[in-house]
C-alpha cells in the first residue's frame, strides 16, 4: 500500500474534493431537501457504492476501458442523462406535498428504490473514470505495484466520500424540514425537478469524448 506520507496528502485532497458540490452532492441535496435526510442518507450509500465500483476498476484496469472508449463512455453518459431527466419528471408529478392529495397517496420511496437511484446517478458518470486514472496514480508509489495501491486509495476515496455526503444529506434534511414546516414542500418538489433537469442539461453538455 501507498506510505504513510502519500496517504496523508490523499485523504487532505479527498476531503477536500468531496466538500465541492458536484452532481452527487447536487443531486442528495435535491433529495435531502425534498424527501428528508433519511432519503439522502441511503441515496448516499448508492451514490458511493458506484464510485466503489469504479475504484475497483481503476485498480483492475477497467476504468480505462470506459476512458478510451468513445462509444462506451457515450452509452453510459446518456443513460445517466436519461435518467435524470426521468427523476425530474417523477419530481414534478409528485403529490407529495400536494395540499389536493389525498394522504393514503403519499408513498415514501422503499429502501432499494432509494439504494438505487443512487447507485445509477453514481455509475452513469462515466467521468468518474476518467477522474480516478488521473488522480489516484498521483499519490501512488511507483516502487511498489500500482494495482493494490489503487485500491486501498478508492477505497479512501470512497469512504472519505460517504462520511462528507452524509453530512451534506443531512444539512439538505434539516433545511428541507424547515421549508416543509412552512408548508412548502410543493416548492421543494418543482425546485427538485429543476435541480434534476439541470444536471442531466449540464451531464448533456460537458465531458464529451471526441
Amino acid at each position: 500500500m501507498p506510505d504513510q506520507a502519500h496517504l496523508m496528502g490523499f485523504v487532505l485532497a479527498a476531503v477536500l474534493l468531496a466538500l465541492l458540490p458536484g452532481p452527487n452532492v447536487v443531486f442528495l441535496l435535491a433529495r435531502g431537501a425534498r424527501d428528508g435526510r433519511g432519503s439522502a442518507l441511503r441515496c448516499a450509500i448508492g451514490v458511493e457504492t458506484a464510485t466503489l465500483l469504479y475504484a475497483v476498476a481503476t485498480a483492475a484496469g477497467l476504468a480505462a476501458v470506459i476512458a478510451a472508449s468513445v462509444t462506451l463512455f457515450q452509452v453510459i453518459k446518456w443513460v445517466g442523462v436519461v435518467y435524470l431527466l426521468w427523476l425530474g419528471i417523477q419530481a414534478l408529478r409528485s403529490r407529495h406535498g400536494d395540499p389536493g392529495a389525498p394522504e393514503e397517496v403519499v408513498v415514501a420511496p422503499s429502501l432499494g428504490a432509494e439504494l438505487r437511484s443512487g447507485f445509477l446517478v453514481g455509475i452513469t458518470n462515466p467521468k468518474v473514470a476518467l477522474f480516478f486514472i488521473a488522480f489516484l496514480p498521483q499519490f501512488a508509489d511507483p516502487a511498489r505495484p500500482l494495482g493494490p495501491q489503487l485500491l486501498v486509495l478508492g477505497l479512501m476515496f470512497t469512504a472519505c466520500g460517504l462520511v462528507i455526503d452524509g453530512i451534506w444529506s443531512l444539512l439538505a434534511g434539516a433545511i428541507g424540514g424547515f421549508i416543509r414546516s412552512r408548508n412548502g414542500t410543493r416548492a421543494l418538489a418543482k425546485g427538485s425537478a429543476v435541480v434534476f433537469f439541470g444536471m442531466a442539461g449540464w451531464a448533456a453538455l460537458s465531458g464529451s469524448k471526441n
